[in-house]
């Protein structure tokens, strides 16, 4: 075991520990980890550290530096320094355990010189006795939690995958289950496709307490494509961090398992489940790109990540690759995925007659692929293009013919989501009897298809949202409280934190707001918080400590919302206490993440601090 900050490293199971809680690690993770401090008199060459790492995968160089990263951000960003041209090494000081206590290794050994040559041999003899103890008798738990490439081919559960319709294509299904079942267990709990595909981390949770392994289902349709039927699989790989979602088409049963096992074990074999960041994700999407191009599934999954991120000229491209792809392989879905992608694309770039020109060959292509879940949301988006033009009739037509397909799909959530939509635009346009007809209406179907606690928790957002007094919109942020977090809803929990702390804070209640930032376990988030609430209380210094790990952490997650907020902050903190420590640093971070709409909305406070040019800024038109 060795130590270093107040971590501590098991460099033979690679697993690591700080203040004796186990850290996640990827299985890239810890043999990068490992090859670092092993060889940490060295500076390490990308080419050495691929060839040990990665060993015959082909990747590229910039897989590397976001493994650093990643390790920086987990550990400190003084742990791994960067020498430009040659390479990277370790730099903290390490630490063994002291053989006068090792039974609570607390207390490392302190170099007050050389060692006795019989001290050596016993502190070697101990440990390696140590490690063979921890091997035998470590919970199996923890030493999961390493992903070794071996345990990754068992750590997939099948709950049985469905037919589209009850009665339909049953034989065929309960083949492919019983094919599956041969490569895949069952999870001790029961489950159902259709419930995964409902609430998948809420059941996940439930499955896989120990979110040491992967949930895999999906459904089974029946199509015909040029005069061939065909069977289409929709399945969902589903785990603690992220979800994966995909299409394969096969001409038989054994096809279509063939093709979800392939899938799998690249899939699996990758640390693409395993990324504690999901901004880490996008370089493992592009590897795994680089490894199969003609998988539709994760040039889908790429070109969603560009997007997230802003990228818009690659994941263009990308697009585009995926238009011909599609066409090439005869992918009806996909052929109308990616036309949704581009229409997305341009609403992003405030295209909208673009967009809508796009979306009407998606809509089209996804009405030939009789794919009523995917036209759903399709739809959602045509809505999204009239909302821009305020056209409440037409926002109304598309969002009630998306609820329509998403019933026929038998998709509630996305039902749901309609008529959330829907009161949600009615809001923005003032309509306030629709606002709550449309949320009542979104509530009505909750309960009617018996979904669980974490769907409510954007119902009663939005009825804080319209709410008329302070008491009434404290009791619905208190109830968002209560609900199941999600990793699809944690953004309505921070939200609802926030304001509920302004409330707090307006009623002289510090410690109540306190508490609600304790309750935030995302640390770029929770210094966020925690900055804002500080200087409410007129408590700047303490308020710049927690702004500045915040944005340094949003900094290397890539979380720019919070780095932009936390850099403004900073700027107005630094004036209060006319301290201009690292003010260009923020300054420049501003000036190159910020995008035209951030500007415009905190053009008032980036003038005021001399971020820009305020004439420049009404010259340019943002």
């Amino acid at each position: 075991m060795l130590y270093f900050l107040d971590f501590k490293f098991d460099i033979q199971q690679g697993l690591l520990f700080q203040n004796q809680s186990n850290v996640p690690l990827t299985p890239t993770q810890s043999k990068l980890l490992a090859l670092l401090i092993e060889s940490k008199d060295k500076v390490l060459s990308k080419e050495d550290i691929l060839d040990h790492v990665w060993h015959e995968r082909v990747v590229s160089e910039q897989v590397v530096f976001q493994n650093i990263s990643q390790l920086r951000a987990i550990i400190s960003d003084e742990a791994i320094k960067t020498f430009p041209k040659r390479g990277y090494q370790w730099q903290l000081e390490l630490r063994t355990p002291s053989a006068s206590n090792t039974p609570s290794d607390e207390h490392p050994i302190k170099n007050t010189g050389r060692a006795s040559l019989p001290l050596i041999i016993a502190l070697i003899s101990f440990t390696a006795f140590s490690l063979s103890a921890l091997f035998w008798y470590w919970p199996s738990s923890s030493i999961t939690a390493s992903h070794d490439v071996s345990q990754k081919a068992q750590s997939v559960l099948l709950v049985p995958i469905s037919p589209r319709f009850e009665g339909h294509l049953t034989s065929e299904t309960q083949a492919l289950n019983h094919t599956l079942s041969t490569n895949y267990l069952a999870p001790s709990n029961t489950s159902s496709a259709q419930a995964i595909f409902n609430s998948p981390y809420i059941e996940y949770k439930k499955l896989v307490p120990s979110s040491d392994k992967l949930i895999v289902s999906g459904f089974v349709y029946q199509q015909r494509i040029e005069e061939e039927q065909v069977f289409l699989l929709e399945y969902r790989l589903q785990g603690h961090l992220r979800h994966w979602q995909g299409y394969l088409y096969g001409s038989t049963v054994n096809d279509l398992k063939a093709q979800l096992k392939r899938k799998i074990d690249s899939l699996v074999q990758s640390d693409y489940f395993y990324l504690q960041i999901d901004s880490f994700t996008t370089s493992e999407l592009a590897m795994l790109n680089n490894q199969d191009p003609n998988d539709l599934d994760v040039l889908k999954h790429l070109i969603e990540r560009l997007l997230s991120e802003y990228n818009h000229n690659v994941a263009s491209a990308r697009i585009e690759q995926m238009i011909s792809l599609s066409e090439q392989q005869n992918h009806p879905i996909y052929m109308a995925y990616a036309q949704w992608l581009k229409a997305r694309l341009f609403i992003a770039l405030n295209q909208f007659q673009l967009a809508q020109q796009h979306l009407e060959q998606a809509n089209n292509l996804m009405d030939q692929a009789d794919f009523n879940a995917l036209n759903s949301e399709i739809s959602k988006s045509l809505a999204d293009v009239a909302a821009h033009h305020k056209d409440f009739p037409t926002i109304q037509k598309h969002l009630y013919k998306s609820a329509s397909q998403a019933r026929l799909a038998n998709r509630p959530v996305q039902e749901i989501r309609a008529y959330t939509l829907l009161s949600i635009n009615a809001y923005k346009l003032k309509r306030d009897k629709e606002k709550y007809d449309y949320l009542f209406q979104a509530k009505t179907l909750l309960a009617d298809h018996q979904l669980d606690g974490s769907h409510y928790m954007l119902i009663f957002y939005h009825f804080a949202l319209f709410a008329q007094t302070i008491e009434e919109k404290q009791r619905f942020y208190l109830k968002v409280l209560e609900q199941p977090v999600t990793p699809e809803n944690y953004w309505v929990f921070f939200s609802v934190s926030e304001q509920l702390a302004n409330l707090y804070l307006g009623q002289d209640q510090s410690e109540q707001a306190l508490a609600l930032a304790s309750n935030i376990t995302e640390p770029a988030r929770k210094h966020f918080l925690l900055a804002k609430i500080y200087h409410r209380l007129a408590q700047p210094e303490l308020a710049k400590q927690h702004a500045r790990i915040s944005f340094n952490t949003a900094r290397m997650q890539h979380i720019d919302w919070v780095g932009l907020d936390m850099a403004l902050k900073l700027l107005e903190l630094g004036a209060e206490l006319q301290d201009e420590t690292d003010a260009m640093i923020y300054r420049h971070y501003i000036q190159n993440t910020a995008r035209p709409r951030w500007q415009l909305i905190k053009r008032e406070q980036l003038s005021k601090l001399g971020v820009i040019n305020p004439y420049e800024q009404n010259k340019k038109k943002i």
